[in-house]
C-alpha cells in the first residue's frame, strides 16, 4: 500500500481518495505518515459512499465557483462602464479601484507623468517619483520578473521598494502603450503574488475600460491641438475675416491675443537623415514627421511655462512657428533666452536633430502676419547665407533684403551673369575656387598678407590669382568702384544659387 501511495503521488496525481470498508480495513500508520509528511492529501471514504457521489459534488462546487467567478467579472465589467458611459473617467475609475482593494493607486500617463491619484497615494507618488528618477523615462526599460511573477499577465509587473511592493498595470490599445495603473500593494513576494490572483479579474477589467477613457482623452487632445495648429496657421497668415473672429476662436481654445507676441520660426534641417538612419521603418516619412512636430510643440509649451511666457505655435511644411509673448522691449532679448532653452530641450530629445531660426522684428498686438512675413523671411535669407543650424534675424538681413530686391532686376542680372560667368568657368576647368579667393581678400580689406593666410596660399599664388580675376573680370581689384561691381556681381550669384557667402563655390 506504501509502496502504490508513493507511486501515485511521484506520478504527479493531487491527492488520493481510499474507500474503507470491503477490501481496505484501515489504512496503514506508515502510509499516513507518509501523506502527512510529504502534506500529500489522503482522503477516507465509507464503503457505502461511492466514488461517483464524490466526483459530481466536486464538479458542481468547480461548477458553482466558475459561476460566481462568471457573475463577479460580469459585475465588475458592468460597473465600470458605467463610470465611462456616464463619462466620468479616469478620475472615477481611480476611485473605484481604490475601493476595491484598499489600497493606494495612482493613474499616468505613458512617460509616467501623473493624472488621477486617490487621497491616500501621496507616499505612492513619492516611490514612484523615485523611481522614475532613477530608471527614466518607462517606455524605455524592460522588467526581468522573479520565478514567482512567472504566472502574471504580460501587462503586470512589480516593482520593489524598501516597505512595499508596486504593482504597474500597463494600460494598452492596439499595441501602443497608452498609460499606467501603479497599486501600492501592502504585502511582498509570494504571499503578494497569491493575494493578486484573487484580484486579476478585477485588473485586467480597469486595464480594458481605462485604455477606453485613454483613448477618449487622447481622441479629444488630438481634436484640440489640431483646433490650434489651425488656428495658430491662420494668425500667421492673416487669413481671419475679422479680429473679433480671431478673438472669439482664441478664447475657445484657451489662447490670449490681447498681449504682445514676436514671431519666431524653427527649422529641423536633416529630418530625412533623422529618419533613414532611425529605426522607423514601420512609420512613413509623413507619420515620422507629425509626430516629430508634436514633439516640437510640446516642448515648446513646455519652455514657455518654465519661462512663465504665453507661447501659442504650429508645425506647418516642417517648421515650427512659434509667437511668444514679450515681457521687454527690446524683442530680441526675449527670443534668444527662448531659443536657448527650446535648443537645450530639443537636444536632450535628439541630440543630432540640427535646427536653424528666424526671428521678426516687429512685435506687438495683433501683427501676426507682419511678424511672420519677417521670421519667414529671415529664416530663407539665413538659409541662403548660413551654415545650417544658424539664428538669423529680420532686423540684421536689411542688407540681403536689398539684394534680393537686385535680382528682380533684368539688366543688373545680366551686368552680374557677363562679371561673373568667367570667373566660374575658369573655376571649373582648373579646380582653382577664383570666386571664394575674391571674397576671402574682400573679407580681409585688400591685405595680401592676411588673405594668404586664410587661404593657406603661398604669397606669390595668391598675387597669381588676383591678377586673374582682374584679368577674367576686366576689372581692377584697386578700384573701389569696380572692386564693388566684382563683389556685388559674387553676392548676388552666390544669393541666386542659395550658397552661403564666404563658403566655396566648389562644393
Amino acid at each position: 500500500m506504501l509502496t502504490f501511495v508513493q507511486e501515485v503521488r511521484e506520478a504527479g496525481a493531487a491527492a488520493l481518495v481510499v474507500s474503507i470498508g470491503h477490501y481496505i480495513p484501515q489504512l496503514p500508520e506508515s502510509v499516513i505518515s507518509y501523506c502527512s509528511e510529504h502534506k500529500f492529501p489522503l482522503v477516507q471514504l465509507p464503503w457505502d459512499v461511492r466514488f461517483s457521489e464524490v466526483t459530481q459534488q466536486i464538479s458542481s462546487a468547480l461548477n458553482q465557483e466558475e459561476r460566481d467567478a462568471v457573475k463577479r467579472s460580469d459585475g465588475i465589467r458592468k460597473e465600470l462602464l458605467e463610470i465611462v458611459l456616464r463619462g466620468e473617467g479616469l478620475g472615477e475609475i481611480t476611485t473605484y479601484l481604490q475601493q476595491q482593494l484598499e489600497m493606494p493607486v495612482i493613474v499616468t500617463d505613458r512617460r509616467g507623468r501623473l493624472k488621477h491619484q486617490t487621497r491616500n497615494a501621496e507616499r505612492l507618488k513619492s516611490l514612484w517619483n523615485e523611481y522614475l528618477l532613477n530608471q527614466g523615462d518607462p517606455l524605455s526599460y524592460s522588467f526581468e520578473d522573479g520565478v514567482e511573477a512567472r504566472s502574471l499577465p504580460s501587462n503586470m509587473h512589480w516593482i520593489s521598494t524598501s516597505d512595499s511592493s508596486i504593482l504597474q498595470l500597463t494600460v494598452q490599445t492596439a499595441r501602443e502603450i497608452q498609460g499606467f495603473i501603479l497599486i501600492q500593494w501592502p504585502s511582498k513576494g509570494i504571499k503578494a503574488e497569491k493575494e493578486l490572483l484573487d484580484h486579476l479579474i478585477l485588473l485586467e477589467h480597469t486595464a480594458t475600460t481605462s485604455a477606453l477613457c485613454f483613448l477618449h482623452d487622447q481622441t479629444a487632445l488630438e481634436t484640440e491641438l489640431r483646433l490650434k495648429d489651425d488656428f495658430v496657421w491662420s494668425l500667421a497668415k492673416g487669413t481671419f475675416k475679422s479680429l473679433d473672429d480671431a478673438l472669439s476662436r482664441a478664447k475657445s481654445l484657451h489662447y490670449d491675443l490681447d498681449t504682445e507676441y514676436l514671431c519666431l520660426i524653427a527649422k529641423p534641417e536633416n529630418n530625412n537623415q533623422l529618419y533613414k538612419h532611425g529605426n522607423h521603418a514601420s512609420h512613413s516619412y509623413s507619420t515620422w514627421l507629425r509626430s516629430i512636430g508634436d514633439v516640437l510643440e510640446e516642448e515648446t509649451y513646455h519652455a514657455g511655462r518654465t519661462m512663465n511666457i504665453k507661447t501659442m505655435s504650429t508645425f506647418q511644411k516642417e517648421e515650427l512657428i512659434i509667437f511668444v509673448e514679450l515681457f521687454t522691449e527690446k524683442s530680441i532679448e526675449t527670443a534668444y533666452p527662448f531659443i536657448d532653452l527650446l535648443q537645450y530641450r530639443l537636444e536632450q530629445k535628439n541630440p543630432q536633430a540640427v535646427v536653424s531660426w528666424g526671428v521678426a522684428k516687429t512685435y506687438g498686438r495683433y501683427c501676426f502676419n507682419v511678424s511672420f512675413q519677417e521670421a519667414k523671411a529671415a529664416l530663407d535669407i539665413g538659409h541662403a547665407h548660413k551654415e545650417k543650424g544658424f539664428i538669423s534675424t529680420y532686423a540684421d538681413t536689411r542688407f540681403d533684403r536689398a539684394l534680393f530686391a537686385m535680382t528682380e532686376n533684368e539688366e543688373l542680372e545680366e551686368i552680374t551673369e557677363i562679371t561673373i560667368a568667367p570667373l566660374r568657368k575658369y573655376s571649373k576647368e582648373r579646380g582653382i575656387d577664383l570666386v571664394h579667393t575674391f571674397v576671402v581678400y574682400n573679407q580681409h580689406k585688400g591685405n595680401v598678407s592676411q588673405t594668404a593666410r586664410a587661404l593657406n596660399l603661398h604669397r606669390q599664388s595668391l598675387l597669381y590669382r588676383l591678377k586673374k580675376i582682374e584679368n577674367l573680370t576686366g576689372c581692377s581689384l584697386d578700384d573701389s568702384d569696380e572692386l564693388f561691381l566684382i563683389d556685388l556681381s559674387v553676392r548676388l550669384h552666390m544669393l541666386r544659387s542659395g550658397t552661403p557667402y564666404g563658403f566655396s563655390s566648389l562644393h
